[in-house]
């Protein structure tokens, strides 16, 4: 009999190297405590790691998830069948793993990490530093290309899981390279300044890659990027958008590529300008891909129905309720471009950040627009929060509650008669409010 028969003891084993070497990690630094060259071997004996013709890694600070979802919808309705692993989840786990939209089913996940778990507890066993593990990440992945070759995939984008040059999934031999933009975030894990965090990030251009995609960047970061300007494609140089319009029910924009394509009156139901400059990216890194053969028409119809919860989405109007997973300042910062499309007289933010993320910072610019703020915890999490998040939301505002769980938040907010509820931080947040909303999340 197979030993795991249910997803709970199945991930308490994907999880289980991770929280044996927590003890043993006193400090954050990714080139430190990471060890990829585990999840390598568990690849290479799994016989598991394809050819680089068949794999896309995007890495990034904001919309790697949606570039990656776009990058994937797109080259499956020109006729490709794409397997799309990301991370993290915000309801099932399965959410991680998907071939042509459609995640991974219970029984699948079962099997594979049944086939896979006497290699995995094999590799476990060649750890010598006691601060090492064989990353959960790695663990998805061999599930995740055991799927796809199952399934027969042609193409496999991954998005790379935090930072890049040491994350599990780089391991992998990429022909493609896209990078969304740049921004200070997991300080500590990815280093003390931007510069270090575009290092971890650019990792993932390797010598096995033909062609990186660039996504828009500020002026701080340009510079670093050019450094890898080899066979490189950047935004607002060789590709762009233009965005033409926004509603709450999404944007309108238009997009040159390098391969002279013109794109006019797109439509993308996602919000946030920087979703416009993503779905740039995608498009221009489809076009690397697909040798310049996009169908405009394709592109446009894709564009206009694709879902990727948790990013600036609505999933209320009575009140307006948008949940957006920012973790940080600059992130946050695109909240304030929904304000002008709704009914702004009542605005609550209900923020919950983890102890190791910018939580100051998404405080401090929720403050700036929200009448109110009330601090939380999602409603399951493993993670830790600041003890401070009251206080710190008190220095910034004068009306502040605190709620022990997110769906108290909810019951706080819809009493003050709100026009608009913001919830925003961590993914575990966002999966909460998912659950609220009863939201279906496996079939996208």
């Amino acid at each position: 009999m197979n030993p795991f028969q249910t997803m709970d003891e199945a991930v308490s084993f994907v999880y289980r190297s991770l929280l044996k070497a927590k003890p043993y990690q006193t400090f954050e630094d990714d080139a430190v405590t990471r060890a990829p060259y585990l999840t390598e071997e568990l690849l290479t004996r799994l016989d598991l790691i394809p050819e680089k013709n068949k794999i896309l890694l995007v890495t990034g600070s904001k919309g790697k998830g949606s570039t990656s979802r776009m990058i994937a919808s797109i080259l499956q309705n020109h006729g490709l069948k794409v397997g799309l692993f990301t991370s993290p989840h915000l309801v099932h786990y399965n959410e991680r793993i998907r071939v042509n939209g459609k995640a991974i089913t219970d029984e699948r996940f079962l099997q594979y990490i049944n086939e896979n778990r006497l290699e995995i507890e094999k590799v476990e066993k060649m750890i010598k530093q006691p601060l090492h593990y064989l990353g959960p990440t790695g663990i998805f992945l061999s599930i995740a290309l055991k799927h796809f070759r199952e399934e027969e995939t042609d193409m496999n984008v991954i998005e790379i899981g935090r930072g890049g040059m040491f994350d599990d999934t780089n391991v992998l031999p990429n022909k493609w390279a896209v990078i969304t933009r740049i921004m200070e975030e997991h300080l500590g894990f990815l280093g003390k300044t931007i510069e270090d965090i575009a290092e971890h990030k650019l990792g993932i251009i390797k010598d096995c890659t033909e062609s990186a995609i660039i996504g828009k960047q500020t002026d701080s970061v340009i510079p670093l990027v050019k450094k890898q300007a080899n066979r490189t494609l950047f935004y607002g140089e060789h590709f762009h958008s233009t965005l033409n319009g926004m509603t709450i029910e999404g944007s309108e924009f238009s997009v040159t590529t390098f391969g002279g394509n013109e794109f006019s009156n797109l439509a993308l139901p996602l919000l946030g300008s920087y979703q416009t400059e993503n779905a740039s990216l995608a498009i221009q890194a489809c076009e690397v891909v697909l040798g310049n053969l996009l169908d405009e028409s394709i592109v446009s119809s894709t564009l206009k129905k694709l879902r990727w919860p948790g990013r600036l989405e609505v999933v209320a109007r009575d009140p307006v309720v948008i949940l957006d997973g920012s973790i940080n300042k600059d992130s946050a910062m695109y909240l304030k471009e929904i304000l002008p499309f709704v009914d702004a007289r009542m605005v609550v933010c209900i923020i919950a950040v983890p102890a190791n993320k910018d939580y100051k910072g998404v405080i401090g610019t929720c403050s700036e627009f929200a009448h109110h703020l009330i601090v939380t915890t999602p409603d399951k999490t493993v993670k830790q929060f600041p003890d401070d998040a009251f206080a710190v939301a008190s220095s910034y505002h004068g009306s502040v509650q605190k709620a022990e769980k997110m769906t108290d938040a909810i019951k706080i907010a819809k009493n003050l008669s709100p026009s608009v509820i913001f919830i925003v931080g961590t993914q575990s947040l966002i999966g909460s409010a998912k659950e609220v909303w009863k939201d279906e999340l496996l079939n996208l």
